[in-house]
């Protein structure tokens, strides 16, 4: 997840170095450098605590739907040919960065569940018997 994670911050941030060189585009250019951030926080291991997470978790979350919602308010503009104009950068950029944000949500939404993260596990792990073996705590009769 980490690899994945990794590409998706380097796609993102990417894009917002392609945007800063427009000025009408700086506010897309520092939403773009968002999520390049939050992916990347997701690769530094043992960098959050839970309560950081879930609020990563809801930008992420909200970044996410904001991708969806711009290329959905750019699409009925698009006429024939449109992936040839240079509408094409900011609609594909947008849909493709929404779907890019689904594995960066799903890592915080791991660490969310705190149980099957690495980071969150006590050092000790409990005592288990075998798959089939009978509990410790039912007494023999």
């Amino acid at each position: 997840m980490r690899t994945v994670n990794t590409i998706v911050a380097c796609i993102l941030a990417s894009f917002a170095v392609l945007h800063v060189f427009i000025p009408s585009h700086l506010p897309l250019a520092a939403l773009f450098g968002a999520g390049a951030l939050l992916s990347a926080l997701t690769v530094i291991p043992r960098s959050m605590s839970i309560h950081a997470a879930r609020v990563a978790a809801v930008i992420t979350a909200a970044l996410m739907f904001f991708y969806f919602a711009g290329f959905f308010t750019m699409a009925p503009e698009f006429e024939d040919g449109w992936h040839k104009t240079g509408a094409a950068l900011d609609g594909l950029a947008m849909l493709l960065s929404a779907f890019l944000m689904i594995p960066v949500l799903s890592c915080y939404s791991c660490l969310l569940k705190a149980e099957g993260c690495e980071q969150f596990r006590s050092k000790e792990e409990p005592k288990r018997g075998s798959f089939f073996s009978v509990p410790d705590h039912i007494e023999e009769h």
